[in-house]
């Protein structure tokens, strides 16, 4: 259970404290707009400074209180131990420990976000940055901005589609919350739709932000909006399935195979689409030694050994594509389970969360683990720095309904 370890709420906190949690804010600003440049520094050195404050005293109490950080900080660690059995070159083992930092980094931005102002400003600054991001993709779509090399949006379609899709769920709970201005942030969620529809589409986004709607539809109208859901869910469905041109809604690199295949066999199945060959090999891979796992950065060649033996239709990969998988290789069924512990300690143990903070909490689950199911998104640096915030964010401390802007919980 999570209690108050910052109770005091006109503390005054020192100045490497303070610079550090404005930094942090920075660096938030940053995750949707800048490159990874900027955000290792943004968001490096406010952890440097805050192992130089008496905050970080906190530290062992916070892991006491919050069980997602410390199911985070466990996770973390066993990859560390990982590296003893592994097979790859201890640089290249530690290389890959350095991309899953976000897990250890969680609990420590949770001290910086256990303070009610900086965890508020940061939230306003997050949904200003999305919202330039929005604003950028429009830009860059029609030509009127061409800084970026990518053709719809600032970062990768993968990127774009998971912070999109958090940041319609952002608005439709705006709806709820800043009720004079329920219009207004009604338009800007169907503007996001169109967006990852129609600008930069991509499969993540697609499940994303249907699932994320549908979770906000069953969170305020209960079974009446998830019927009202589902019923626009399946008529989208239908709609594509019937698209006189299915292949440009990408929802496989092989539509053809999928179209005209008589019967499905593991192989028929490997051509459909790159990543089911990916999630079959590494599956395999993780059944041959599903314990303790090949070790921190053992996963490309017991990866490449799994695909010299069997029939394969596309390339070898170092990336399973999906975390469950990618660290089931690496750490066995103990690091999965460690994994979904992490994920699940989202949902339980928050009984004295508010309502809106719960109903978070539920949002960042469903996003972590739709995108994990289809991306290695901790190993990837975009998806897991935008993880670690929303965790620190949301899963942290308990929410002061009374606090100020934004008045996270408090309809008006």
């Amino acid at each position: 259970m999570i209690t108050n370890f910052s109770n005091a709420t006109n503390k005054q906190y020192g100045v490497l404290f303070s610079i550090g949690a404005w930094m942090s804010i920075a660096g938030i600003f940053s995750i949707p707009l800048l490159g990874n440049a900027a955000h290792n520094i943004l968001l490096g050195l406010p952890i440097i400074l805050l192992l130089f404050t008496k905050e970080i005293r906190q530290f062992p109490k916070l892991l006491t209180e919050n069980k997602t950080a410390l199911l985070a900080t466990f996770l973390f660690c066993f990859m560390i131990i990982s590296i003893l059995w592994s097979g790859a070159e201890s640089k290249y083992s530690i290389k890959i420990l350095s991309k899953y930092r976000e897990f250890i980094l969680i609990p420590l931005f949770m001290l910086y976000f256990s303070v009610e102002r900086f965890r508020n400003i940061a939230f306003i600054t997050l949904f200003i940055a999305l919202l330039l991001s929005l604003i950028f993709s429009y830009l860059i779509h029609y030509d009127i901005v061409n800084y970026w090399e990518n053709q719809h949006s600032i970062s990768n379609r993968i990127f774009h589609g998971i912070s999109m899709s958090f940041f319609a769920y952002m608005t439709l709970q705006a709806t709820m919350i800043f009720k004079r201005f329920k219009f207004l942030f009604i338009l800007l969620f169907l503007i996001i739709v169109h967006n990852l529809f129609f600008i930069e589409n991509g499969r993540t986004g697609y499940l994303l932000v249907v699932f994320l709607t549908a979770l906000f539809f069953l969170q305020t109208f209960k079974l009446k909006g998830l019927f009202i859901m589902s019923l626009a869910t399946a008529l989208a469905a239908i709609a594509v399935i019937f698209s006189p041109e299915p292949e440009t809604i990408r929802i496989f690199n092989n539509y053809e195979i999928f179209a005209n295949a008589k019967e499905f066999s593991l192989q028929t199945l490997q051509q459909i689409d790159i990543r089911i060959e990916f999630y079959i090999i590494s599956f395999l891979t993780f059944a041959d030694n599903w314990l303790m796992g090949y070790g921190m950065g053992g996963f490309p060649i017991a990866y490449e050994a799994q695909y010299n033996s069997m029939a394969t239709f596309w390339k070898t990969t170092v990336n399973a594509h999906n975390e469950f998988l990618q660290i089931g290789v690496q750490t066995g069924i103990v690091g999965v389970a460690l994994f979904c512990g992490f994920l699940l300690s989202m949902l339980l143990s928050k009984s004295n969360y508010s309502l809106i903070q719960k109903q978070f909490c539920s949002a960042l689950f469903v996003l972590i683990v739709i995108s994990c199911s289809f991306n290695s998104s901790f190993l990837d640096h975009g998806d897991g720095t935008l993880f670690m915030i929303l965790s620190a964010l949301i899963a942290g401390k308990k929410w002061d309904e009374s606090s100020d802007a934004p008045k996270m919980g408090v309809n008006t």
